[in-house]
């Protein structure tokens, strides 16, 4: 994680990390003894770094408890990961039963570096958004067994068997919670013709691989080497993180990435290289429609969008209805 002043969550309220108790956990788990405690900015969970008196800090992630599968999925994730040449979050530890610390928790290591966010103004952050897309083709390397769907602490939850399936429940359930808050019916029913229309777009999938589901530049961390190049150094935060489409997936970094880092798209593409579909701009299309309605609906959930709020999304989604389909 990097090190910076924390920022207000929406998702999860103040924790208080008491010294002696993390003291005591510390030395049951033989992780030696902590020093300092400071909270880390970003993410749905608390996180602090936790420095020591004897070896690298490591970081205390505190989970909500509205999220019953958050430190399970995240350990399962990573587990599937940890023969990957990436570097990234590996877990130590990680506890549900609030008996060691009044919260649930997971123990990982301390990843240096920045945001990529920080850097967007750098001459040379292209090389980063390179990269990203360089280190997101090795994720979609790796393949998830037992079908399309989101990770729990031991796999996945109630698998698909298809990528249309999985697709078909998930854009089901944004469309009608896009209607619940007011998206528009007319709006719907065209986004929902469209979906329909490009169901063999959506067909075409070479199996369900770790999808991270959030990646962009506020999840991974990046530096300076001895040289002064740009450098990658950690992969954050795997809550999102599910078994899915490689297209898919990749829109939804271009996707979150561009809003984030505008301009950031084509470096990303170049890094992550040629796109496994017989027509990956038709698949981009659709599935950023799909992450455009999911988005728009979870803002509005969340309160991000307040009630009768106008945001930039439903105008991308309204173009989006107008057009069709994918015109270059």
């Amino acid at each position: 994680m990097s090190e910076a002043v924390a920022e207000p969550s929406y998702k999860a309220p103040p924790v208080d990390v008491d010294i002696a108790r993390l003291a005591a956990l510390f030395g049951e788990l033989g992780l030696g003894v902590p020093t300092a405690v400071t909270e880390l900015i970003g993410g749905g969970a608390r996180s602090f770094r936790i420095d020591r008196n004897d070896g690298a800090p490591l970081v205390l992630k505190a989970f909500k408890d509205a999220f019953p599968y958050a430190t399970g999925k995240e350990v399962y994730a990573s587990q599937l990961l940890r023969d990957l040449d990436v570097p990234m979050t590996r877990f130590l530890a990680s506890d549900e039963s609030r008996t060691r610390m009044p919260f649930r928790y997971t123990i990982a290591n301390y990843l240096p570096g920045r945001q990529v966010m920080t850097f967007k103004d750098e001459p040379d952050v292209d090389d980063l958004y390179r990269q990203m897309g360089t280190m997101l083709r090795k994720l979609h390397s790796v393949p998830v067994p037992g079908g399309y769907g989101a990770f729990g602490e031991r796999g996945v939850v109630d698998p698909s068997a298809t990528n249309s399936e999985y697709l078909n429940r998930r854009f089901a359930y944004s469309i009608s919670r896009f209607r619940h808050f007011g998206g528009g019916e007319a709006l719907a029913q065209r986004l929902e013709a469209i979906f329909a229309a490009n169901a063999d777009v959506i067909a075409e999938s070479r199996g369900a691989v770790f999808a991270h589901d959030d990646f962009q530049p506020h999840n991974v961390l990046g530096e300076r080497d001895a040289a002064g190049r740009l450098q990658l150094t950690g992969l954050l935060d795997y809550g999102n993180a599910r078994a899915s489409d490689t297209v898919c997936d990749l829109a939804k970094a271009l996707f979150c990435s561009e809003h984030d880092a505008p301009g950031s798209t084509p470096y990303i593409r170049a890094g992550y290289g040629s796109i496994d579909h017989s027509d990956p701009e038709a698949a981009l299309w659709i599935y950023t429609l799909v992450h455009r309605v999911t988005m728009w609906m979870w803002l509005r959930h969340t309160g991000f969008i307040g009630d009768g709020e106008h945001n930039p999304l439903i105008d991308d989604l309204t173009h989006m209805a107008e057009a069709g389909a994918y015109t270059a």
